[in-house]
């Protein structure tokens, strides 16, 4: 199971470990986004940390309606255990999990400041 809690600003937010392909690990900390349809959004600066490969741009529609393109990347995240090979957008701003990295899992929360926030694999 993966834990969290919800923030004053009623975030749900979670530590999410990401390894680069020469093993260096990071642990950041993801707001969940059910509005978001990808898998993880990173600022630039972990991207670079951890040297995750280009992929190529892809055009995404935001939040507001408006219209850009973003870099990909390739990123490793452990995930119920186990490290998944995932495309991460650069976007500025906090990390994100989407909707498709949390695909196949159960969220639950209680929303009011410091309630738990769980993600658990359905079987």
């Amino acid at each position: 199971m993966i834990t969290g809690s919800v923030t004053p600003e009623l975030e749900a937010v979670l530590s999410i470990e990401l390894r680069s392909l020469n093993g260096q690990s990071q642990t950041i900390r993801a707001a969940i986004d059910t509005g978001f349809d990808g898998v993880l959004a990173l600022p630039g600066t972990v991207i670079e940390r951890l040297d995750f490969p280009f992929l190529g741009l892809e055009k995404v529609v935001l939040a507001d309606g408006s219209r850009t393109v973003l870099s990909t990347f390739a990123a490793t995240v452990l995930w119920h255990g186990k490290l998944l090979r995932v495309t991460a957008m650069e976007a500025e701003g906090g990390a994100l999990v989407g909707m498709a990295l949390l695909h196949g899992s159960r969220l639950t929360m209680d929303v009011l400041e410091n309630g738990p926030v769980r993600i658990e694999p359905i079987e």
